[in-house]
C-alpha cells in the first residue's frame, strides 16, 4: 500500500514539473514574475529592413533627435561684443605668403665687355647683391659608360662591348681635362641631346646598360652679372649702364 502510495505521488510530481513550463496549468511562473516583460516584446512578423540610405530611417532619426542639443544660433556668444560673435577672419594670401626676393641678370658678356660693365656697375655700391658668374654653352652630347676600376674595368667592357657586336669606341685617355671621365669608355659624340638619346635607346635593346650621356661646353664661356633687391633708384641707374651694352639682355634670374 505504501509503495503504491509514493508510485502516484511521484507520478503526480513529474507531471506538474513537465505542464507548469508549458503553460498548462495556466500562466506559467516567469509570465506571474515579469508581466512587463510580454508586454514590450517585439512582433516579428511585424519587422522590415531598410536600406542604410532609406529617407524613412532619416526622418526618424531627425524625430528622434533630443531636443536639447544646442543650435548654431545658441552656441554663439550672448556677449554684445561683435567682435567675440564675428569669426575669425584669415588674412589675405597675400599677406601671408613670404616675399621672394627680386633678382635681376644681365648678359652674356666677352671677357672685356665683362670687366667694362663690372667697373660702370661699381658706382652703384651694391656689395655683395652682386654676383657674376661664368656660363658655358654646351656645343655637343656625348654618350659614354661611366668609369671603374680604372683601366682594368675599361678593359673589362671593352671585352664585354665586342661581345656584343659594338665596335664604334674608344677609351677616354688620362690626359682628359675633366678627370672624372677618366678611363670611361665613349660611344659616341652627338650634337643634339635628342640624337643621343635615341642612340642609348639602341644601346639598350642590344644589352648596353649602363651608357649615360654628358653635354660637353665650349672652352670660352660667357660673364653673366645677377644683381639682388634693386631699389627703384639702383634699378634705373642699371638700365642706363646697360644702354651701353645694347647686345645684352636684361632678364629675371634663371637659378
Amino acid at each position: 500500500m505504501k509503495l503504491k502510495l509514493l508510485f502516484w505521488l511521484l507520478l503526480v510530481g513529474n507531471v506538474s514539473l513537465f505542464g507548469l513550463p508549458r503553460g498548462y496549468f495556466g500562466a506559467n511562473a516567469t509570465e506571474r514574475r515579469e508581466p512587463q516583460r510580454l508586454a514590450e516584446q517585439l512582433h516579428p512578423e511585424l519587422l522590415s529592413v531598410l536600406p542604410a540610405n532609406s529617407e524613412k530611417l532619416a526622418s526618424q532619426a531627425r524625430s528622434q533627435a533630443p531636443a536639447s542639443a544646442p543650435t548654431a544660433s545658441a552656441a554663439a556668444p550672448a556677449s554684445g561684443d561683435p567682435a567675440a560673435a564675428a569669426p575669425a577672419t584669415q588674412p589675405p594670401a597675400a599677406q601671408v605668403a613670404a616675399v621672394t626676393p627680386s633678382c635681376t641678370e644681365v648678359g652674356n658678356f666677352t671677357v672685356a665687355d665683362a670687366k667694362r660693365f663690372s667697373e660702370q656697375l661699381a658706382s652703384l655700391n651694391l656689395g655683395d647683391r652682386v654676383a657674376q658668374k661664368l656660363t658655358q654653352d654646351v656645343t655637343s652630347h656625348m654618350v659614354y659608360i661611366p668609369p671603374q676600376d680604372g683601366r682594368e674595368g675599361a678593359e673589362r667592357r671593352i671585352a664585354e662591348l665586342r661581345r656584343l657586336g659594338i665596335g664604334d669606341f674608344y677609351v677616354i685617355p688620362d690626359s682628359f681635362p675633366n678627370p672624372a671621365l677618366r678611363s670611361g669608355i665613349s660611344l659616341g659624340i652627338f650634337r643634339t641631346e635628342e640624337a643621343a638619346k635615341a642612340y642609348v635607346g639602341q644601346l639598350i635593346s642590344r644589352g648596353v646598360r649602363s651608357a649615360r650621356i654628358i653635354a660637353r661646353r665650349s672652352g670660352a664661356g660667357k660673364q653673366v652679372f645677377q644683381l639682388r633687391d634693386l631699389s627703384p633708384e639702383a634699378r634705373t641707374a642699371l638700365d642706363n649702364i646697360k644702354s651701353a651694352f645694347p647686345d645684352q639682355e636684361i632678364r629675371a634670374c634663371s637659378a
